[in-house]
Formats: C-alpha cells, structure tokens, sequence
C-alpha cells in the first residue's frame, strides 16, 4: 500500500461521524497505532495492527502489533502513554498482533482478555508481564460501555492447513455508541460477516461502525460486493477496513460507502458519538 495523504504529525486526524460533528456530546475516539500504512509524518506502517480506544472514560489497548520497538515509537510519536491503559484486549495470537507485547513492560492487575483459544505461549506471555487474565468464550462486558464478543472460530482442515490442521480463535471488541456499536475487529479469519451476524445476534445492537482488518487479501471482487452488500444489509453506516483486508477489497469498500468510509494508518483518529447520559 502507499503512504498517502500524510499530514505533519503534530496534526490530529480525525474522522468525525455526522451527528458527533454536529457536537451531541462526548465520542468514542479510536487511535490507529499500528498498521500498515502511516497516515501522519513521523509515524512508521509495518504490517500488524493495534489501535487505542477512549471512551466511557476507559482507554482500553486492542491489539500490540507485530513490534515492540514500533509500537513504542509510534506511540510515543502520538503522544499515547501505553501506561495508561486500563484493559488489554487481544483479538488472536497470531504475532502481527501480539509480538508488540513487551512495548508494555510489566502490568500487574490490568485485565488481558483474549480468546479461550489462545496459544499457551502468548497466554505465558501476558503471564510474565503480570497481566490478569481473562480468557473468553461468550461476550462479557469489561467496563461499562465496553465487552469483549463471544470467541469465534475458524477450522481449517488438515489438507488445507498442514497434518493437524489449524484451528484460529478470535474475539472483537465492542464500545456502545448513541448510534450502535462501534465494532474493531484484528484480522477476522472466521468470516468478517459470519462474526458481525453472531455480535448482531448476541448484543441485540445495530452495529454502526466496523473498523480493522476484514481478511480479504485473497477474495474476489464478486465476493468482496456480496460481502458490502452484507454491510448494508445489517446496516453498518461507516466501514473502515484496514490491514489484512487488501488494496482491492479496501478500494470497493471505499468506492460503495463514499463519505462513509473511514481511511486506516496509523495516526488516524475515528470518533463516534457515545450515548447520553440516563
């Protein structure tokens, strides 16, 4: 991918939904701190992901990135305290999502959630680094405003994947917004819309906005229409795929949702508006 549309770092790049720009109130605000492109000077792309999410008056850290010195850099260059961190979610083990780990040195008592499926060597990690663990296997809430989905899976055959075959667990995260959920996926391997439906199903949300990487390197273009199509049909006003979802898939979603579709790289920020106070 090209790094595009950079503006000086001490800028802050946002992208503002219609009803938070028009000032209803205090957002969610979604910080790119890792993928792979940079969407500011200063800050360095390098494929993985990991974003930071404030809102409800949390910040919670989705995902590491491939790299701890990366990471730390990008972070430090944002201006984003990786020590202010009130939970660690991790979407799957695979190591361009949590190789970036040690970027948070030790955490005694800061929840870790993360797939019931996890690899034991990360699960040692997060271990060693004092995290408390809290592995998932249906959608639980982590602070008020914000849950972790229900684990998802994707089998791949033994023919496809090797003699034992592969098994890839993996969650997102949820923020309530006034408008539905703001869902951040890391890679979403069993199927972006297969997991959409089943956090559609459990929550009993609309979802509103879907940031992060849909997997669709590989997909047709046909595919990837039925797989927008998908989008509007369960009503996701604002889609913003990024990382592992491919510079085709990314150009046909940003050609169906136009103003719409929120750009990746690290330094952006997304905002949504949270839901007023009852």
């Amino acid at each position: 991918m090209t790094r595009t549309g950079r503006v000086t770092l001490g800028a802050i790049i946002g992208l503002l939904c219609a009803s938070a720009a028009q000032g209803q109130g205090p957002s969610v605000r979604v910080t790119y701190l890792y993928d792979n492109t940079a969407a500011v000077t200063g800050a360095a792309p390098d494929w993985g992901y990991a974003c930071l999410v404030e809102a409800h008056g949390r910040r919670v850290l989705f995902d590491t990135g491939a790299n701890a010195r990366i990471f730390r850099d990008n972070a430090t260059a944002l201006k984003v305290d990786l020590q202010r961190i009130d939970a660690l979610v991790l979407s799957h083990d695979h190591g361009d999502h949590t190789l970036g780990l040690e970027a948070l040195g030790r955490r005694p008592g800061v929840p870790a959630y993360y797939p019931q499926g996890f690899s034991p060597q990360v699960v040692a990690r997060l271990d060693e680094a004092g995290f408390t663990k809290v592995p998932v296997s249906r959608t639980v809430r982590v602070f008020p405003g914000f849950s972790v989905s229900d684990e998802m899976v994707l089998g791949l055959p033994a023919a496809s994947s090797g003699a034992a075959g592969m098994r890839i667990a993996e969650d997102a995260l949820l923020v309530e917004t006034s408008d539905g959920l703001v869902v951040i996926v890391g890679c979403a391997h069993p199927g972006i819309v297969a997991m959409l439906r089943q956090i559609r199903a459990t929550s009993g949300r609309p979802i509103h906005m879907v940031l992060g990487g849909f997997h669709l390197e590989q997909t047709s273009v046909d595919q990837v229409r039925r797989i927008i199509a998908d989008f509007k049909s369960l009503g996701v006003a604002h889609a913003g795929p990024t990382h592992c979802t491919g510079e085709e898939a990314i150009r046909l979603f940003r050609e169906a949702y136009g103003e719409q579709f929120i750009p990746g790289g690290v330094g952006r920020a997304v905002e949504a508006p949270l839901p007023a106070k009852r």
